[in-house]
């Protein structure tokens, strides 16, 4: 009676535990779980959490690249690119979307990386928030913008290049007035993802890309996390609908193989020459953005 009483119960928190997941998995596929704001009130979730930093000897505006991190939240490998970026003359906004939402390590980990919480069509609304914060600045050119994103920051660049395409706004931010001068991504003029996550929950099909704005990827060929086959096939899918979108696969590579400092995960290996080799790449494919 006992053993049949305890496989009763582990059923029970059994059947919870699923209920839970397909409750979170529900809520944001519809939309109806996500915390929705103006984009007033998006700045004003992130303001405290974007960091901006301006090269140094600046005398004009000067274009600038927003920074989306991973779902484990801002890392080292976000202070390399800042640094190369600096050196180049960008400036550059550290977004921090976990610390935004009270989300700390543990809990990125736990929620955010196991799709449990903000998945990347909520997190979508973070960039044009972030283009309004680089629009309040004078040292910034806002009609010069670039966008990276970093797994599930690619993944968030993605989302928000496929509502943008379809004219609205990411599902987290309210409808606003229509603005014949400016669209969400207003002022993007390139948008760079590596190993973006693409496959289940992503909701861009490929099939809806923005054509004004080049789309550059590089994916890793041993990536187990975001495996770079289901960005292959969406990539296909936006050049069958006559949007190319320029992505390499890097052999060799696994997931975050520029992360000096990532986890303990036999899934990921950093590459310092590999690290180097992209942040150089992506400095060609700004230069392109900003002739």
């Amino acid at each position: 009676m006992k053993i049949s009483f305890l496989i009763r119960a582990v059923s029970a928190i059994a059947l919870a535990i699923l209920a839970g997941l397909a409750g979170c998995a529900t809520g944001n596929m519809t939309g109806w779980s996500v915390p929705r704001r103006s984009l007033e009130d998006q700045v004003d979730l992130l303001r405290e959490h974007v960091e901006i930093r301006l090269p140094d000897n600046q005398d004009t505006a000067v274009p600038a690249v927003i920074m989306l991190h991973g779902c484990g939240g801002l890392r080292d490998v976000q202070e390399a690119y800042a640094a190369d970026l600096l050196d180049a003359g960008y400036a550059v906004l550290l977004v921090d979307s976990n610390r935004a939402r009270e989300i700390d390590r543990f809990g990125a980990m736990t929620q955010v990386c196991t799709a449990l919480r903000l998945w990347g069509q909520e997190r979508a609304a973070d960039i044009p928030a972030a283009i309004a914060l680089a629009r309040e600045s004078s040292a910034i050119d806002a009609d010069r913008l670039a966008l990276i994103g970093w797994s599930h920051g690619g993944w968030t660049v993605l989302e928000a290049l496929d509502y943008a395409a379809e004219g609205r706004s990411a599902p987290a931010l309210l409808p606003t007035p229509a603005d014949p001068a400016s669209t969400p991504l207003s002022g993007v003029r390139a948008a760079i993802a590596l190993y973006p996550y693409c496959g289940f929950p992503v909701r861009a099909d490929g099939r809806g890309f923005p054509r004004t704005i080049p789309l550059h990827i590089i994916l890793a060929e041993r990536d187990l996390v975001a495996p770079p086959g289901d960005c292959v096939r969406l990539f296909d899918r936006s050049e069958a609908s006559g949007v190319a979108v320029d992505h390499e696969i890097w052999p060799g590579q696994t997931h975050a193989f520029d992360e000096p400092n990532g986890p303990p995960d036999p899934r990921i290996q950093y590459d310092a020459d590999a690290a180097d080799r992209a942040r150089a790449r992506i400095l060609v494919w700004l230069e392109e953005a900003f002739p």
